[in-house]
């Protein structure tokens, strides 16, 4: 890599990603309300492989997790509207990796480039450490394999219940 040392993803979680329309926040425990609102609807989870997650008790462990990833987990904020509309987060990193993912929005935002807008902030802010950024998509999750295929990521693995797909930072031109 030209002589440069190559920095480890280190999410520092005081960061706030921005874009035009959406500010990402690290998620809190005050947060929770807001976001299960959005999570309660079962058409947010109805292609997903846990499609029961609109539940409460199952929200809640998905919740858990989150709040415990140390590699950073926002929700986004429509800042028009000052509200809450979903989540994403960072995960699993390595020394040249992250994954991105877990992601939801509201459906009002589907097919808005609202989320090809929020991982585009995400895909720069990750660029700066690694030089690949996977994500895991269930096999039969139409919607968000063709949301990862819009940002560029190509189809990398594969199983009989999820798709593998990365984009590689010298291939990545901002989406």
């Amino acid at each position: 890599m030209n002589g440069e040392l190559n920095k480890k993803f280190m999410f520092n979680p005081t960061i706030r990603l921005e874009t035009n329309l959406f500010s990402l926040v690290q998620l809190e425990q005050s947060h929770y309300e807001e976001l299960y609102t959005v999570a309660s609807n079962p058409i947010v989870w109805e292609q997903h492989q846990e499609k029961n997650r609109w539940q409460e008790e199952n929200f809640l462990k998905f919740f858990q997790k989150a709040i415990q990833n140390n590699n950073g987990c926002f929700v986004v904020f429509n800042k028009n509207l000052n509200k809450i509309i979903g989540s994403t987060r960072f995960y699993l990193s390595t020394k040249d990796s992250i994954k991105i993912g877990y992601t939801f929005l509201s459906p009002e935002y589907w097919g808005t480039g609202a989320n090809k807008e929020i991982k585009k902030a995400m895909l720069d802010y990750a660029f700066e450490f690694v030089d690949k950024v996977y994500f895991d998509v269930g096999k039969k999750n139409i919607r968000s394999r063709t949301a990862v295929e819009k940002l560029g990521a190509v189809l990398s693995d594969k199983t009989d219940e999820k798709v593998f797909y990365r984009i590689d930072k010298e291939r990545y031109f901002g989406v």
